[in-house]
């Protein structure tokens, strides 16, 4: 089964930490985040800190224990945003001595074309070795599955969940999560190097498993 990747949807970090006063974040380091010619909308709450910098739609978003950065823009690949880097400047905002990384991750959303076939019906022919004794057992006719594969790989945690969206299109979301003891966030060069590496891995895994498609 041919496939493509059209476009990135999204890109994203995350940093987690085991606690986040928020209270400890300088907002006003926040808005100069960017640059001085940069001026972002800035939400400010109890319960969450949200700044989107235009031009870009690049959102950062502080509470629940993490910092998003997230670029929101439909391309044809990644990286015109360097969230690594922007990754890197939130963490040095974390000032609270009690507040320490205990994870990171990388998510990619992306649209994938199909050369041929029906994309619910190929969701289904790859990845329910049964669709007969599951339309009984529903009593009804299987329309579509959307498969979701949680798995490990060395240190790096995967989620993967693959969407049937349009009789030839489909959404593919991974998360790669990084979380072992003493971790710490890799300098930018690292960092930059592991989200493009993640994302090869990516589009040669789903290669590789849409290979046995009719």
């Amino acid at each position: 089964m041919e496939i493509q990747i059209q476009t990135v949807l999204s890109q994203n970090i995350t940093l987690v930490y085991d606690s986040l006063d928020l209270q400890a974040i300088d907002s006003g380091e926040l808005k100069g985040l960017m640059g001085v010619q940069t001026k972002p909308m800035l939400m400010d709450t109890p319960e969450m800190i949200v700044a989107v910098y235009p031009p870009e739609p690049t959102v950062i978003q502080i509470g629940d224990r993490r910092i998003r950065i997230t670029f929101q823009q439909h391309n044809e690949d990644i990286g015109r945003v360097a969230l690594w880097e922007i990754a890197g400047k939130c963490n040095q905002l974390v000032s609270d001595p009690k507040a320490t990384l205990i994870a990171y991750g990388f998510n990619y959303d992306v649209g994938l074309a199909l050369a041929d076939g029906n994309a619910h019906e190929v969701a289904i022919d790859l990845f329910v070795s049964n669709p007969q004794m599951i339309e009984d057992a529903l009593e009804g006719h299987l329309l579509t599955f959307i498969p979701r594969f949680r798995f490990q790989r060395g240190q790096t945690r995967y989620d993967l969940v693959i969407e049937p969206i349009e009789q030839q299109r489909m959404k593919v979301h991974l998360n790669a999560h990084f979380e072992f003891g003493g971790i710490t966030l890799p300098p930018q060069d690292q960092l930059q190097a592991s989200f493009y590496e993640e994302y090869r891995y990516l589009v040669s895994m789903l290669s590789r498993l849409f290979e046995g498609g009719r």
